[in-house]
């Protein structure tokens, strides 16, 4: 039986600044003061809807920036909240092949987000709209300036990682805190022009030099190692550097790792050099957790406050 699939492919004819690769969804943050114990219950202190996974957040962040941005994803059930995904990043600007399926449902998550800076979530993450990343049109890669794409997304977003990188599109791939000896890791970070990756979140021995240099073993030419409060450490095969965040007023760190990603890819894409762009990113992250829900503070804001940052050359 034919699928009843709606189409709605708005490609532009000139090449997108930064395409994104990855799973898309709608969500919702809600911020407590502190997570509760099991079997209890808390008051939360704001919420607000937002489009996720990182990728999504990343060509969100780029299109409000006023670059062009693309977003390669799965598909979405043609139901009130694949419409409402599809039709805000249309109004963004964000452009791909966008296809909305009767035959599917439309995933969802939900994120608790808390004082401190931590947060848990709840994601559907099913194999029938896994699958259909593997499949997605991957039109808007050719003659873009950069990617992006996240290490959960695997295996199901190397066709489209793969088609950047046999159109000489340079890759930023986030393996967060995954160690880079599994396979899976391995063979993303062969495929990345630069990595972006976090401290271990569970017991925080990741040293971040030692890391950072194995990576550039295994080819990439630089890596974004990021540490939250401590902002990111910069190391290519020519420098290293440290950028310090500025002091802010912590209200919602969720998404503050794809905002970012996203801050050095604007920074890339405007050929601007690491140090610049890395500064930026660190501006655009710690701002971006002083309000609900990542997003893209106004450009003119983040370049005042990345102008001061402290960077400490090693």
């Amino acid at each position: 039986m034919k699928k009843n699939i709606i189409n709605i492919n708005r490609h532009r004819k000139e090449p997108i600044d930064v395409v994104c690769i990855g799973m898309v969804t709608p969500a919702e943050v809600y911020v407590v003061e502190k997570l509760p114990d099991w079997n209890t219950g808390t008051k939360w202190i704001s919420r607000a809807d937002f489009i996720s996974d990182d990728a999504a957040i990343v060509a969100c962040c780029i299109a409000k920036w006023g670059l062009s941005s693309g977003l390669v994803c799965n598909k979405l059930g043609d139901d009130v909240s694949g419409n409402n995904v599809f039709d805000e990043l249309e109004a963004l600007g964000v452009v791909g092949g966008f296809v909305k399926d009767k035959n599917l449902e439309t995933p969802y998550e939900i994120v608790i987000s808390d004082s401190t800076g931590g947060r848990t979530y709840i994601w559907d993450r099913r194999e029938d709209l896994l699958t259909t990343l593997e499949f997605a049109d991957t039109a808007v890669i050719s003659g873009a300036k950069c990617a992006y794409a996240d290490w959960y997304d695997y295996p199901y977003n190397l066709p489209a990682i793969k088609k950047a990188v046999e159109k000489n599109v340079p890759v930023l791939i986030n393996i967060e805190d995954r160690p880079q000896s599994t396979e899976s890791v391995k063979e993303l970070v062969e495929l990345a022009t630069w990595v972006q990756c976090t401290p271990d979140q569970t017991n925080n021995t990741h040293n971040k030099y030692e890391t950072c240099n194995e990576l550039l073993r295994l080819g990439v030419k630089g890596v974004l190692f990021t540490g939250s409060e401590e902002g990111c450490f910069w190391k290519s095969k020519s420098e290293s550097f440290s950028v310090r965040p500025p002091s802010i007023d912590l209200l919602d760190a969720n998404g503050a790792g794809a905002v970012l990603s996203s801050g050095f890819l604007y920074g890339i894409s405007k050929g601007w050099d690491a140090n610049v762009s890395c500064r930026f990113a660190v501006s655009a992250a710690s701002l971006q957790c002083q309000i609900v829900s990542p997003s893209a503070i106004p450009k003119e804001e983040v370049m005042k406050v990345s102008q001061g940052l402290e960077v400490i050359i090693s």
